[in-house]
């Protein structure tokens, strides 16, 4: 049993709203550096690097299902994608039903390019030469290894951006699947928006949700119609700002905000809190606030650098 003082401490750790928003910007993210230089999605691209830490040994089809967490169906899909490619071959597994698969060689190269660019994108979103970027950056891919341990250590040391963006990957779908089990099936967008909604405590133009919570207009329009659907919401108008739509949460909204909570606490805790240090464990949930600070400082320096351009109107 963790000490009282660790209980007591990870009790007022709170993955917020603006932790999502570094979550989801770190996440497709990465996932942008994947796909400018590879032809695998993550899913694909997770089960390439697995195969790379057994490396010269074959793990069974079966058996990645179980190690990744996939359906059979993902793994049997990615797997046939990856022999396509070039990237892996199955092969037979002595003793045992149903094949095994290894790496290739040029599976091996193609990680090491696709690592180079996930680097690239992994240092644009979290500069390493600040101490507070490099602490989340250390946590994050900590808490990814502890939810799927690496099989090989020397692999994990060398690939550590592909390691972060299986961090994110795995966690992202934990939260997404965790979510909609216990909210009636609701969606991640869903969710963040009555997360919002409840830290806030009055009603708020859809507008600002999508700004605040950086969901293009369309995602948050159609999360604020869904939810309106379920009776969580109540869209509002204002007689100051007839164009402004405003979402409000109902009596059974606020219900399903304490569901949503509680939701991302049991994540929270069963795969961050319990097993990070109380260091880490800071690290992680201070990690919105410090990307949202530095996205506000960017933000503000861009639009400083653009009056600089302004030009006198023609007349």
């Amino acid at each position: 049993m963790a000490p009282t003082s660790t209980r007591q401490a990870n009790e007022r750790l709170v993955l917020d709203s603006a932790f999502f928003v570094a979550f989801e910007l770190a996440h497709e993210g990465l996932k942008s550096g994947l796909h400018e230089v590879s032809c695998l999605n993550c899913t694909q691209y997770r089960v390439l690097v697995k195969l790379a830490a057994a490396e010269p040994e074959a793990i069974a089809q079966k058996d990645l299902g179980l190690i990744l967490d996939l359906k059979p169906n993902v793994v049997t899909h990615a797997v046939n994608t990856l022999e396509d490619a070039g990237f892996a071959q199955r092969v037979a597994a002595p003793g045992r039903r149903g094949s095994a698969v290894r790496v290739l060689e040029a599976g091996i190269a193609h990680i090491e390019r696709a690592n180079t660019a996930i680097i690239a994108q992994l240092y644009r979103l979290f500069p390493t030469q600040t101490a507070p970027f490099r602490s989340i950056l250390e946590a994050a891919v900590m808490a990814g290894a502890t939810i799927e341990p690496p099989l090989s250590r020397e692999m994990s040391r060398k690939f550590f951006a592909s390691r972060a963006l299986a961090s994110f990957e795995v966690l992202r779908r934990r939260m997404e699947h965790a979510l909609a089990e216990s909210c009636d099936g609701a969606t991640f967008s869903e969710c963040r928006v009555l997360q919002r909604l409840g830290e806030v405590g009055h009603p708020m133009r859809i507008v600002d949700v999508a700004r605040e919570l950086k969901l293009t207009s369309a995602t948050a329009v159609r999360a604020t119609d869904r939810l309106a659907a379920r009776g969580w919401v109540e869209r509002m108008s204002s007689p100051d700002d007839r164009k402004a739509v405003y979402v409000v949460t109902t009596g059974e909204g606020e219900r399903m905000q304490q569901i949503v909570l509680a939701g991302v606490d049991r994540v929270a805790t069963k795969y961050l809190w319990s097993r990070l240090t109380p260091e880490k464990c800071a690290d992680i949930a201070r990690a919105g606030h410090v990307v949202m600070a530095d996205l506000q400082r960017r933000e503000e320096a861009e639009r400083l650098s653009s009056l600089g351009k302004l030009r006198p109107l023609e007349r």
